[in-house]
């Protein structure tokens, strides 16, 4: 008999959010009986709060008969989505849409004379206050991996980011050649080490998948990088480690060993209140610097998984796999409207979903149901919120209407071409309500369990003014050490 048996009734979970006497709390099921069933449910994995449940297939509906095995990805316009704004309409839109929002906004400065931003002189990119440029200038140091020029010249010019090797950089040599032998363990002793590891170097929510044949359903057999002239053909063969040909960028295709029959995924969680804080021109603090650290993380986990004794391959920027697909697949999150994986703890204030391919042995982890995709269909306040129109309202669709867009799944399929890379939809997403507030957890838990109030939990979040906030306002709150509160 357990000595923490701790009925929680559905009146007292009703009243806990103030919905008693509203006639609607005959509606829900129980949330847990004691915490024995909540210890014992197979949604008690670290990590991931009690009302995650496991399920065999992602939310989001997937026609795994469409799908091509190792298909090629969309290779026009040198694997970028073109924006049908220039730059110029584009800052036109945001300025106005900061303005309106923001009166009393400090602009700033220009970039004018800079290349890249808008020529425009009526509408030029600003850089508005500059404290909230000078965290931007700091946080962006070494962006995406680049290395410093006088590094890029230093390697004559063979290497110019910490990305440039997919295999990791190997700074040791094989554990065998140090008199050693690489580690054991069973999967599940394996995804517990990696886990713990991934998450000192900073990365959360770390979960593993097969190479099967639903992961080769979504990895691409060839794919363009981003600014590379030819695109990179991937396939499985005889070898013993990873062939690259040529060993450095832009490499026209990489062979993976047979043994790599493991995809190993995280994610990485944005910093919060200064991205809520960002206007969304040159002032993403919270997005560049994650751009900084995630890549540097990921190179950081190739080097402990080759101290262990194991190879790995990065999927750095959807190397060969969409990040969003290989999320849901692994059970990190949902997919949600705005695009990309939603998590159950950070809602859509991540940076992505990130992974490698390994030959270490993992335990499988299933997809999640938490109730973000059907909080979607009731909510769209980020597709209210984009200034840019690119998240689509209404329902979800299985119409391709875009050569870039991928077929097979149900989802809302948002314009990329219209999408300028603000931050407006991450800070207005409810699932972002990270404070210590207990009511948060009450409806995080009743949107896992029951639609029925999503539409209300939605005006409720408007009615207390959650999401985006006067820049301003960071300058005078004090923030954690790293931006990440820990209690939360």
């Amino acid at each position: 008999m357990s000595q923490f048996h701790s009925t929680l009734s559905r009146r007292d979970f009703m009243k806990g959010l103030g919905l008693i006497g509203a006639g609607v709390g005959a509606a829900t099921a129980p949330m847990f009986h004691d915490l024995d069933e909540v210890i014992a449910s197979p949604s008690a994995r670290i990590n991931m709060p009690w009302w995650v449940k496991q399920v065999d297939e992602p939310t989001t509906p997937i026609d795994w008969n469409v799908l091509p095995t190792l298909g090629t990805a969309c290779d026009d316009n040198n694997g970028v989505v073109p924006n049908i704004r220039t730059r110029a309409e584009y800052q036109k839109v945001m300025l106005d849409y900061t303005m309106k929002q923001y009166p009393d906004w400090d602009k700033g400065p220009t970039l004018t004379g800079v290349p890249g931003p808008s020529p425009d002189l009526n509408y030029p990119d600003y850089v508005g206050d500059i404290k909230d440029n000078a965290l931007c200038v700091g946080a962006a140091l070494c962006n995406a991996g680049l290395f410093p020029t006088e590094v890029i010249q230093a390697t004559g010019g063979k290497y110019t980011s910490i990305q440039d090797r997919p295999q990791g950089w190997r700074c040791v040599k094989p554990v065998e050649q140090r008199g050693g032998t690489k580690w054991q363990g069973t999967p599940e002793e394996a995804l517990k080490v990696v886990r713990a590891a991934a998450r000192f170097y900073g990365f959360d929510d770390v979960t593993a998948i097969p190479v099967d044949d639903k992961f080769l359903k979504v990895m691409w057999g060839q794919r363009r990088m981003l600014r590379m002239a030819t695109p990179t053909k991937f396939e499985f063969g005889d070898v013993d480690d990873f062939v690259c040909t040529p060993e450095i960028q832009p490499m026209s295709k990489i062979v993976i060993p047979k043994r790599v029959k493991w995809f190993l995924q995280f994610s990485s969680r944005q910093l919060g209140e200064v991205t809520k804080h960002g206007v969304g021109t040159c002032q993403n603090a919270g997005q560049l610097y994650t751009y900084v650290n995630w890549i540097r993380t990921v190179k950081t986990i190739q080097e402990f998984l080759w101290g262990l004794g194991y190879i790995s391959l990065d999927n750095i920027n959807g190397r060969f796999a969409p990040t969003g697909a290989t999320g849901i697949m692994a059970g990190a999150g949902e997919l949600a409207r705005w695009g990309a994986v939603m998590t159950p703890k950070y809602g859509i204030m991540v940076r992505v979903m990130h992974g490698v391919l390994t030959d270490l042995p993992l335990e499988e982890c299933k997809p999640i149901d938490f109730g973000g995709r059907e909080f979607c269909k009731t909510c769209g306040i980020c597709a209210e919120a984009c200034p840019m129109d690119a998240i689509q309202k209404g329902e979800p669709s299985w119409e391709v209407n875009h050569k870039w867009d991928n077929p097979g799944y149900l989802h809302w399929r948002n314009d990329r071409s219209k999408c300028g890379h603000c931050p407006v939809c991450q800070p207005v997403c409810p699932f972002n309500a990270m404070d210590k507030s207990f009511i948060h957890e009450l409806v995080k838990g009743t949107v896992a369990n029951t639609s029925i109030f999503n539409g209300f939990f939605t005006s409720m979040d408007k009615s207390f003014d959650y999401g985006r906030k006067p820049p301003a306002e960071w300058w005078e709150s004090e923030q954690p050490v790293g931006g990440f509160d820990s209690s939360v």
